[in-house]
């Protein structure tokens, strides 16, 4: 599935169904502090300007998430969305984005 300028989060959700789900309780998204809202913002934007497929933003969440388990005490949002930052700046890299 192609990203296009105006992919929306219900897009991006769909996308990343399955095991790399956004966390959810009682079907409401968590955020349990505001950084990881502004995160998950962030990334919906960076993926519709970049252009890139929800398959490829994917592919480095799921690596993002394999390398980064959560810390003592971390919830798995917390460990979520900082995997979430991980994977979106190794897709910036990837494009050259990023150095």
């Amino acid at each position: 599935m192609s990203v296009s300028a105006g992919w929306r989060l219900a897009e991006v959700d769909a996308a990343l169904a399955g095991r790399t789900a956004l966390p959810r309780d009682n079907g409401e998204l968590v955020f349990e502090e505001p950084w990881q809202g502004r995160a998950l913002g962030m990334g919906v934007v960076v993926l519709g300007r970049t252009g890139a497929s929800g398959e490829g933003f994917r592919r480095h969440l799921v690596a993002a998430i394999r390398q980064r388990p959560p810390e003592p005490g971390e919830s798995a949002a917390g460990a979520y969305y900082a995997a979430w930052l991980d994977a979106l700046e190794a897709l910036l890299t990837e494009r050259g984005l990023l150095p």
